[in-house]
């Protein structure tokens, strides 16, 4: 937990990485109840955030505690991230013994995903904790025959979708199908309790979504992401549908030629998470780095961990095994909006696999049959799998090891399970030390990862884990992409210009979507309109709507246009063609001088990768919409 601590707290106000929509929404959470409750995004409570509550709500206390600033909106992810290894640690050593249970909290703790999302303002952090916390009821649930565990755990599912809605249910196939096979009582016993138990579930989850969708609209902001302004549509559509099928949408449209199809699987990418949907996504070298440096432990070890116990044990091992199946059928198949850190999931399921399975391993080793040969095979198959996800980031990600690394490994691999099969009953002293020797070698790649994630110095964007001695084109590119979260600093000038001449207007701005409001909001706190929501493309606002509020003098400055050629697209630029065209046509462009930082170039990287803050203001004009007769 020190470790973990460790990892996930370093220089965490300086090496954060923070949405800015998310962060922005904390802003105005901060501000009144109204707001916290609703999970508003703007300080006018005028759009949602694109997300359930439970983690802001987190995020927002936290705030309002420590003072509004980066550090204190990422340090219940670090808690939460903590307490996770503290909890898997717990819940493996129940049934598999301190060791597998410290080797399970090992291996979580320097997971290199799950340090990139508790560094994070995403939500990811606190849904793992939660279901963790499912996990251990539902397991309790079916070794103690009592109601109270198994409706705990529904309840607890149920608020982890209130943390990322749908997203929450992929454990529930694995607590319902080993219920229902290892569960008391009868069969038609067991069906009853689970009966009981979605009786629970359903109440929960639904709860805040449906005070939302029964609150009037002018009460509440308007639900971002969806057309219909409805908490349970963004829970179907933009939260299920769209990330499960794919379409010509935002995302699609932004991504590069080389992001499509077979060529961007088999072409690296650098700086770029992102991997097609199919059976093999999973594997992908870009994605199994982010949390699969072990898979082939979890995978080999959890089969000799179910020869090797029975009983309760094999309750868990049920559990952990169709979490990660549940969630890696899922994950591989979502073809719509995709992000690597949606991984962060998978991660403890997998780990309490490998910490059982490394535990299993070494007593099948001791025995006398077969079997402990594939202690030596999963040492070697460990190394390989290493060896196939390192070869893809040496192809332009990295800037050490271009002759020395893949032999190097290949040569400790194969050293190590050859001493491990003729040292068994020749030099039995020796066997350990050479055993904890091949386990810290597995470690090494995946602590680089790790440490290099917490090192880094990203502030805005998606959390991902990054390769140590990463080269100056993966930066850039990662820069690249950031890009797409928005700028997390508004630009200076451009507030100054607005504060200056806002007058007695309501809101200091309205933008077309989020990604232009979030920075400002950040800075200033004051109500700014995201026409468009996140996308830009919500239908909130009709023409006569907006015209009436700029007639009543509450809205002044426009904001129209979003960033660089690759952003527009992806944010929608003709989202709200029919607003931007009534804007040109009733406002007056605001000389670029008085406002907008000195040009740069189309897609600008900094030394570290950022974005270059004047980057944003590329494509954008501002609009006057009541403009002093001297035209000023």
């Amino acid at each position: 937990m020190l470790l973990a601590a460790a990892l996930r707290a370093w220089n965490l106000e300086a090496g954060g990485v923070l949405v800015p929509y998310y962060f922005a929404g904390v802003r105005s959470m901060v501000q009144s109840w109204h707001n916290f409750f609703f999970n508003a995004f703007d300080p006018a409570g005028f759009v949602s955030l694109d997300k359930p509550p439970v983690a802001f709500w987190l995020q927002t206390a936290s705030a309002k505690l420590f003072g509004f600033a980066k550090d204190a909106v990422l340090l219940p992810q670090v808690l939460e991230g903590v307490a996770a290894v503290g909890l898997l640690y717990w819940l493996v050593r129940r049934r598999f013994g301190v060791a597998a249970g410290l080797l399970a909290a090992l291996f979580l703790a320097l997971t290199p995903l799950a340090v990139a999302v508790d560094r994070s303002n995403n939500t990811e952090s606190c849904l793992v904790l939660v279901l963790l916390l499912a996990a251990w009821a539902a397991a309790v649930a079916v070794e103690s025959g009592r109601w109270t565990p198994l409706l705990a755990a529904a309840a607890l599912v149920g608020v982890g979708f209130n943390v990322k809605m749908l997203v929450a249910f992929g454990v529930v196939p694995a607590f319902a199908l080993v219920y229902l096979c290892a569960g008391p009582g009868t069969m038609w016993r067991r069906i009853g309790r689970l009966a009981a138990a979605g009786a629970v579930l359903a109440p929960v989850a639904l709860s805040w979504s449906v005070a939302y969708d029964l609150t009037p609209p002018q009460d509440r902001p308007y639900v971002d992401s969806t057309e219909d302004n409805s908490m349970l549509e963004l829970a179907v559509g933009h939260n299920f549908v769209q990330r499960f099928v794919r379409r010509a949408g935002a995302y699609e449209r932004a991504a590069p030629a080389a992001d499509s199809g077979a060529a961007q699987a088999a072409t690296p990418q650098p700086g770029r998470d992102y991997v097609v949907a199919g059976p093999l996504r999973l594997a992908a070298p870009s994605l199994a780095a982010q949390f699969g440096w072990l898979l082939p432990l979890a995978l080999i070890g959890g089969v000799a961990a179910w020869w090797r116990w029975t009983g309760p044990a094999r309750v868990q091992l049920a559990i952990w095994g169709i979490w990660t199946l549940a969630y890696g059928i899922v994950l591989s198949a979502a073809a719509g909006i995709f992000h690597a850190y949606y991984l962060a999931v998978m991660a403890p399921a997998l780990c309490a696999l490998a910490g059982a399975g490394a535990v299993a391993l070494w007593r099948h080793y001791r025995g006398e049959r077969w079997t402990a040969l594939l202690l030596p095979g999963t040492v070697l198959a460990t190394g390989l799998w290493q060896v196939y996800i390192v070869q893809f980031y040496l192809a332009g990600s990295v800037a050490i090891g271009q002759g020395w690394l893949i032999p190097a490994i290949c040569g400790i691999a194969l050293a190590a399970a050859w001493a491990l099969h003729l040292l068994r009953h020749r030099f039995e002293a020796a066997v350990l030390p050479v055993a904890l020797a091949s386990l810290a070698a597995a470690l090494v790649l995946p602590a680089s990862w790790s440490v290099a994630t917490g090192l880094a110095g990203f502030h805005s964007g998606f959390p991902a884990a990054h390769p140590p001695f990463e080269t100056q084109t993966a930066r850039n590119g990662r820069g690249r992409w950031a890009q797409f979260a928005g700028a997390l600093d508004g630009d200076p000038k451009l507030i100054a210009f607005l504060e200056q001449g806002r007058g007695d207007a309501t809101y200091l701005l309205a933008a077309v979507n989020a990604r232009q409001a979030a920075p400002i909001i950040i800075a200033t706190g004051a109500p700014v309109l995201a026409l468009g929501g996140f996308t830009g493309r919500d239908p909130i606002l009709s023409v006569d709507e907006f015209a009436r509020l700029a007639a009543d003098n509450r809205v002044r400055f426009v904001l129209v246009g979003d960033g660089s050629r690759n952003a527009r697209r992806a944010y929608g630029e003709n989202g709200q063609k029919a607003l931007t065209d009534w804007i040109a046509e009733n406002g007056r462009p605001v000389d670029p001088a008085l406002w907008r930082a000195a040009a740069a170039d189309e897609d600008p990287g900094a030394a570290d990768g950022r974005p270059q803050r004047p980057a944003e203001n590329i494509g954008m004009q501002l609009y006057d919409l009541h403009p002093a007769p001297s035209g000023g």
